[in-house]
């Protein structure tokens, strides 16, 4: 697994135009004050898109800069007094598809996420070929 995504948190008012400005679909949305799945509420509305699922980490970060590039054409920005967003990029290893995995960003990516105002979070995920099997093995 090599999963990209997007969380975005903020006032009302800027999340709405933002999204319209992306216009995509967004795997989850939440508002302000609404229950959180693991108890308590959101201190601010939000939403969260997946950039990349991709069966290796090259394929992942193609997706990433690709969907970078289009916010900075539409002069997008990602944080402020009522914004803030964080890139999360998680990799699984340990398996005999993918013993170990590496994300490379480059400075000019990395000075294009900062420019956004994005922050940036990866995660190594262990795994194995067992775990990964299907059927019940008892």
């Amino acid at each position: 697994m090599n999963l990209a995504t997007l969380r975005v948190e903020g006032d009302d008012e800027t999340l709405a135009l933002l999204c319209d400005a992306l216009g995509r679909n967004f795997d989850n949305t939440w508002k302000k004050g609404e229950p959180k799945r693991r108890g308590g509420t959101h201190t601010l509305s939000g939403f969260g898109l997946t950039l990349a699922d991709s069966d290796n980490p090259g394929e992942m970060v193609a997706s990433i800069r690709q969907f970078l590039a289009e916010c900075k054409v539409l002069g997008l920005a990602f944080s402020g007094t009522n914004l803030s967003s964080e890139l999360a990029i998680g990799v699984t290893v340990g398996d005999s598809v993918q013993f170990v995995a590496f994300v490379d960003l480059t400075v000019a990516d990395l000075s294009l996420l900062c420019s956004l105002g994005i922050n940036l979070s990866v995660a190594a995920y262990p795994t194995s070929d067992e775990a990964n099997a299907t059927g019940d093995k008892k």
